[in-house]
């Protein structure tokens, strides 16, 4: 069994800060006060992962982008630790060094937009640029033209990219390391979702009803009664 060094370093502290402010970045447009927290543990190239983005998340998100506020962490089964001589931050992932890139290249599609895009569009575009990785013929090397084909600007797009080139996409997979370490039970499937706060496996294979189940009466998109 390895031993895994975790950093309490400043940089990682600020990582964390910046990258779980209490959902407050991924704001829909619409999106009311009791919007419903959904927080998706995922891999990048886990079968699993990306059969569940695409036919639970995908298809309902335009009806249910108002009434749910999506948090993505792109770790898993995965492990890290800090080279004692170098200080640099190793990844091992549960499908290979590949996917490992492909986390973090997320984390750092994820990280631009927060820190780019205006509030109202924070999460539509973050839905949007991990959906079409996620659906693309290899997800880890597909962050470029996604970022492309679903309209994030220059900018953003550069600061993808250069985060995928710098330590921050390690310090980034480290902080999403440490958030699936707080998940009340210890992560056992990939994908594991979330409700607010707590894991249901319902989620797994009935997003959209359980979304609606969780939804105050009145208060409820019309598909909900059909669900």
């Amino acid at each position: 069994m390895r031993c895994y060094l975790f950093s309490t370093s400043s940089s990682i502290t600020a990582i964390l800060a910046v990258a779980f402010l209490g959902h407050s970045a991924l704001v829909a447009g619409g999106e009311s006060n009791a919007a419903i927290d959904v927080g998706v543990y995922y891999e990048s190239l886990c079968p699993d992962s990306i059969r569940w983005i695409k036919q639970q998340l995908l298809p309902q998100y335009d009806v249910l982008k108002d009434y749910i506020r999506v948090t993505f962490v792109p770790y898993g089964k995965a492990s890290h630790w800090q080279d004692p001589i170098t200080q640099k931050w190793r990844f091992a992932c549960q499908h290979g060094e590949a996917e490992c890139n492909g986390n973090k290249a997320q984390a750092c599609g994820i990280h631009a937009i927060q820190n780019g895009e205006t509030a109202d569009k924070v999460q539509q575009h973050t839905v949007a640029l991990v959906g079409c990785a996620m659906t693309s013929q290899f997800p880890p090397s597909s962050l470029s033209q996604c970022a492309k084909n679903v309209g994030l600007s220059e900018q953003i797009q550069e600061k993808m990219n250069e985060c995928i080139k710098s330590s921050l996409s390690d310090d980034l997979l480290v902080a999403y390391g440490e958030k699936t370490k707080e998940l009340a039970a210890r992560l056992s499937f990939v994908p594991t979702i979330t409700i607010n706060g707590e894991i249901q496996t319902k989620a797994l294979n009935n997003f959209f009803k359980l979304i609606c189940d969780k939804l105050a009466e009145g208060a409820k998109p019309s598909r909900c009664s059909t669900a």
